[in-house]
């Protein structure tokens, strides 16, 4: 009877080491998440007027990723924070569903981010970007009523993630992301400064993954930052589409299976895809697979809790090995700390000279009208038609009496243990993001665009400004304005060490 009862408690003691220990094997982190997801796919048809040269109004179907919403909070049992990737354009105008949940969770609203995907394919309606002379209101009505369920479903999925708080632990890792390029062509004396593909221009391929596990080692949610805008699909797209974040995501959660993907856009300011301005919705999903499985290389890699080899002897087999099992010796930090900061910066002015520049270009613009109306080249025509509507709407913002107070941006910092998120509105340079990554003491730091808060529109960087271009001519923010904002990135860190 003794033979039984040992090879017994041998197989138990061998059973042992069947299971390398994780997360379920740690201590409580002190860290509580809860992640949920709603649609915000838009009824079809509905306006979708992201771009000029466009000769369509509405979108007539949805790209099946869909259009998401999807929260996450995180709590260390005295403060809470939410967080909310929405597959849009811009989170202007959306400040009231951050106060209504505010209202139905006790999450303050200073603590609650709205966080763009910058997608060009979401519904949008601009009277700017025409086409000219079409009466848009019926549009307008059902643009509004769409903007209204979207407030709506964000307070829902808030409360939804809120309601799910569980114990959890996180993590970050750092690897390359290839879908992007710096999307700022330069002028020639032959052709004007563009929007496309500068592979001499400055890149940011960084990429960054926070891990969130539940107690029992079971991926919650997988957070990326990268910095790209979402511009694969552009004027010949009739879908509403999460353009390539979308399948990111979707490539993510089949790695991860039960776990939900946040994609947090970066400093996209002057970052591109590296394929892109296409109606080929193929092209979007493909730039999306590539970097959702680099996400999830990321994520793979990522040891939410402390683990390591320990030395525990040697087993005798065909060779002598040293028994090396991987255990936990205790969760990661996770102590919550937050600072918001407003930045003053210097406003963009225009100067009289860039006035009468632009006035002679429109002058040049009509006249190629008329020259295309006699030729009677129809997509021609609607290019030049959309040429000086964009140059009217620029010299109509340059002519405005410019403020004499300095332009506020609103910087935000959320530290979890060692890994922190910064946050700011707008479409910064990727410059800037790059400098707050260096400048942070943190093991790994998310700088985020496009965000909740005081401010907006491109920040360019100091020398970007003698190469002139789109993003020069529109943004609010004066020469020098971006390199004072960095300059600022240690008083912000040093806020929450």
């Amino acid at each position: 009877m003794r033979t039984p009862l040992l090879l017994l408690a041998m197989a138990g003691l061998l059973r042992a080491d069947l299971v390398e220990q994780g997360p379920k094997d740690a201590k409580p982190s002190g860290l509580l998440a809860g992640v949920a997801r709603v649609s915000i796919d838009p009824p079809i048809p509905i306006a979708k007027l992201n771009w000029g040269s466009q000769t369509h109004i509405v979108a007539k179907g949805i790209d099946p990723p869909g259009l998401k919403a999807t929260a996450l909070v995180l709590s260390d049992g005295k403060q809470r924070f939410a967080m909310v990737d929405l597959d849009i354009i811009t989170v202007e105008g959306l400040e009231s569903a951050v106060e209504d949940a505010a209202a139905r969770t006790g999450i303050p609203v200073e603590h609650i981010r709205l966080a763009a995907s910058h997608t060009h394919a979401a519904p949008l309606l601009s009277l700017e970007r025409g086409p000219a002379g079409v009466d848009l209101t019926e549009f307008a009505r059902v643009y509004q009523g769409y903007m209204e369920d979207v407030r709506a479903r964000i307070v829902e999925v808030i409360a939804a993630a809120n309601a799910k708080l569980e114990p959890a632990h996180l993590a970050g890792g750092r690897g390359t992301g290839t879908i992007n390029i710096n999307r700022r062509v330069r002028g020639t004396p032959n052709s004007p400064p563009a929007v496309g593909r500068n592979p001499d221009g400055f890149v940011d391929r960084e990429l960054i993954v926070f891990r969130i596990d539940n107690a029992q080692g079971r991926p919650l949610a997988v957070l990326a930052n990268f910095q790209t805008h979402g511009t694969v699909l552009a004027y010949e797209n009739e879908l509403a589409s999460p353009d390539w974040i979308g399948m990111a995501r979707q490539t993510v959660e089949q790695a991860f299976p039960g776990s939900l993907c946040l994609y947090f856009q970066g400093a996209a300011g002057n970052q591109g895809p590296v394929e892109g301005f296409t109606g080929d919705v193929e092209v979007a999903h493909r730039l999306g697979r590539i970097l959702g499985h680099q996400i999830s290389a990321v994520a793979e890699q990522i040891d939410t809790v402390v683990r390591q080899p320990r030395a525990e002897g040697f087993v005798e087999s065909t060779a002598f090995q040293a028994k090396q099992h991987w255990r936990v010796s205790g969760p990661r930090p996770a102590q919550l700390s937050f600072a918001r900061v407003t930045v003053p910066l210097p406003r963009r002015t225009y100067t009289l000279e860039e006035i009468a520049d632009m006035e002679q270009r429109i002058t040049r613009a009509q006249r190629q009208v008329a020259e295309e109306k006699a030729a009677g080249d129809a997509w021609k025509l609607y290019q030049a038609e959309a040429r000086v509507r964009r140059f009217r709407n620029l010299l109509n913002k340059w002519k405005q009496p410019a403020p004499q107070t300095p332009v506020s941006v609103e910087m935000r910092v959320l530290r979890i243990g060692d890994v922190a998120m910064v946050s700011m509105p707008g479409e910064p340079f990727a410059e800037i993001g790059v400098a707050f990554k260096k400048a942070s003491p943190f093991a790994f730091t998310m700088f985020c665009g496009y965000s909740s808060g005081v401010g907006g529109d491109y920040m360019p960087t100091a020398p970007e400004f003698s190469f002139g271009g789109y993003e020069i001519e529109r943004t609010p923010y004066g020469r020098g304005a971006a390199e004072e904002l960095m300059s600022t990135a240690p008083a912000l860190f040093g806020r929450v060490k």
